[in-house]
């Protein structure tokens, strides 16, 4: 009979098996997102640090973020390198929430090549985030500033502008200049847009 594994051991597993996916999909590229629901910003440009991805875990370590990553990314994570430990929160509501989490980073990957809602000014509890992102299964929330930082991560549909969508992702690796793809959207739709991003985008994506 196959060993029943503990949950820190399932959670281990996850944040490891899901550090590749953030690494190649968020790290290593950059998003510009374009709606006719933005009121504050023609547009938002998200673009993750490998620093970010312990806020989307819900989990308590004593290792700076960075390391937390590295470790995850290089498979060395051990379950001693993390807890359920969470000031004003019992065990059980910290594990409850990781849990929550650990389900939704499974589907982060290629979150932004498909039909997503936006809403700006986002609030959870005692989150707070300029703009959120949700694909009816998972929601992401994002920091301010110039960039756009991945701030927290929830399961399911948690916006309260459930029907606000985004029109438009163009994407572009980090050590390119400009935006040089459409993950959603068409050539219209960047026509629409053109005089709002016209600085962002390739050339050749006109």
């Amino acid at each position: 009979m196959e060993e029943q594994k503990s949950f820190s051991q399932r959670v281990k597993e996850t944040v490891i098996q899901c550090a590749y996916s953030y690494k190649h999909y968020y790290v290593e590229y950059e998003y510009l997102l374009c709606s006719q629901a933005f009121e504050k910003n023609e547009y938002y440009i998200v673009s993750a640090h490998e620093d970010n991805y312990l806020h989307l875990t819900g989990l308590h370590t004593n290792l700076d973020a960075t390391s937390f990553f590295e470790k995850c990314y290089g498979g060395t994570l051990e379950e001693t390198d993390f807890d359920f430990c969470k000031r004003g929160q019992n065990e059980s509501e910290v594990k409850g929430s990781v849990r929550r989490k650990i389900s939704a980073l499974e589907n982060i990957n290629n979150f932004f090549a498909q039909n997503l809602y936006i809403e700006e000014g986002f609030r959870k509890n005692k989150v707070s985030c300029v703009i959120a992102t949700s694909d009816n299964k998972i929601t992401i929330g994002f920091s301010d500033g110039m960039y756009s930082r991945p701030k927290t991560l929830l399961k399911g549909n948690m916006l309260n502008m459930s029907t606000n969508q985004i029109d438009l992702i163009l994407s572009k690796e980090k050590k390119d200049k400009t935006f040089n793809k459409i993950e959603y959207g068409n050539e219209e739709i960047l026509s629409y847009y053109h005089k709002d991003i016209y600085h962002l985008i390739s050339k050749n994506l006109i």
